[in-house]
């Protein structure tokens, strides 16, 4: 568990983050060679949440359950749909809620990630068989579809992850998933809600953001962007983390030293006039005149027009699923969020990276979080029906 206020100083990179306020959670694991961020991001969340409830030792929850289950319901779509979706590992943050409504949760000790030999996690082959599958049942020239299909299929699913056992044990008494889920988990599917901000649809109403990863077509509330950020904030304050997806490969973007931020200038020997004059251009203006930031400067600015715009434009694209754990300043006071990461304990800072607010402003595509976090937003979605 991590807890506490952490200064940490690396190399020639000119940064120094201390940490504000660091909520608990597990330990960094690893996605291997997966495509399975927003299914790691979202059990680390969970296990925060069982801690905020009071559960002091939550269990380690198996990503591979979820995904497994996630992958069957996929290929059901997938065939109705006459293979008209994308299939691919990627999913999105409600997907893991809905599995776990349905279908329960479990623990990795019943229900481990690794089968037998297997060192890390590899999807690539399970993808592309899975994928043939699927398309072999959804071809449009099938006249007739086989009902029996669905039984190929759970065989592929346990060949590559292993039968789902009816019941299981777990600390001196036996669960079956949706028992485990629902009397020892005691999560609950209606506490949690996706957020976004995007202009292509009203502020303060609901939609389905149209991603290709959102295949269930789940519903986010849509809010402007300043929300987002307050929205993180109360989270945080109230002693509930975040789930947090966005666009990674922008150059800003760099794990293994430690941080993502937006480009920007130096701000080092500028007269506040300088300064001033570089805050009131727009925001095409300030990037012809930003470069990369490898230490603290100002970053361009990020308007609800200029975030619509590289959403569309596709500069900003839905990457990585993340877990949001606190928050953080560098040596100059300006605010970033602390990070927890799924590609194991690596980089800088051991698998955690400091983002700045300004690039989870400009680079969100989307937020889960606990509906404490966000019910003044709520209430305003309600009188705008």
């Amino acid at each position: 568990m991590l807890s506490g206020s952490l200064t940490t100083i690396y190399g020639q990179d000119k940064f120094v983050f201390t940490d504000k306020n660091t909520l608990e959670c597990s330990s960094v694991e690893d996605q291997g060679y997966s495509g399975t961020c927003w299914c790691f991001s979202a059990t680390s969340f969970l296990e925060s949440e069982m801690i905020k409830s009071g559960l002091t030792t939550p269990p380690d929850l198996s990503e591979m359950f979820i995904v497994r289950y996630n992958y069957l319901d996929r290929a059901k779509k997938y065939v109705m749909l006459h293979g008209n979706m994308t299939f691919s590992q990627g999913s999105y943050f409600m997907d893991n809620l809905q599995v776990m409504r349905d279908y329960g949760l479990m623990p990795e000790e019943a229900y481990p990630n690794l089968r037998a030999g297997e060192v890390s996690i590899d999807h690539s082959e399970l993808d592309e068989e899975l994928k043939n599958y699927a398309d072999s049942v959804a071809d449009k020239d099938n006249e007739v579809l086989d009902t029996n299909w669905i039984n190929g299929y759970n065989a592929l699913l346990d060949k590559y992850f292993g039968e789902i056992p009816e019941t299981f044990e777990y600390k001196g008494k036996t669960y079956t998933p949706k028992t485990f889920a629902e009397e020892y988990c005691k999560l609950r599917y209606a506490d949690f809600i996706q957020v976004t901000s995007f202009s292509h649809h009203g502020f303060y109403k609901f939609f389905p953001l149209e991603l290709p990863d959102n295949w269930r077509w789940s519903m986010f509330l849509n809010v402007k962007v300043d929300d987002l950020i307050t929205i993180i904030d109360n989270s945080l304050a109230a002693g509930h983390t975040v789930l947090w997806a966005s666009d990674v490969s922008e150059d800003g973007f760099d794990f293994r030293r430690g941080y993502a931020l937006l480009p920007g200038i130096y701000v080092d020997g500028l007269s506040k006039k300088e300064i001033e004059e570089f805050k009131q251009l727009s925001v095409n203006e300030q990037m012809l005149k930003a470069e990369r930031l490898t230490r603290p400067g100002l970053e361009i600015s990020v308007t609800q027009e200029s975030r619509q715009r590289d959403f569309l434009n596709r500069k900003t694209t839905d990457d990585h699923g993340m877990h949001i754990v606190g928050t953080a300043t560098d040596q100059k006071g300006n605010k970033f969020y602390k990070v927890k990461n799924s590609w194991g304990k690596v980089g800088n800072f051991k698998g955690y990276f400091y983002v700045s607010e300004n690039f989870v402003k400009a680079k969100t595509t989307g937020l889960l979080v606990n509906k404490e976090s966000c019910k003044e937003f709520l209430k305003k979605a309600e009188t705008e029906f």
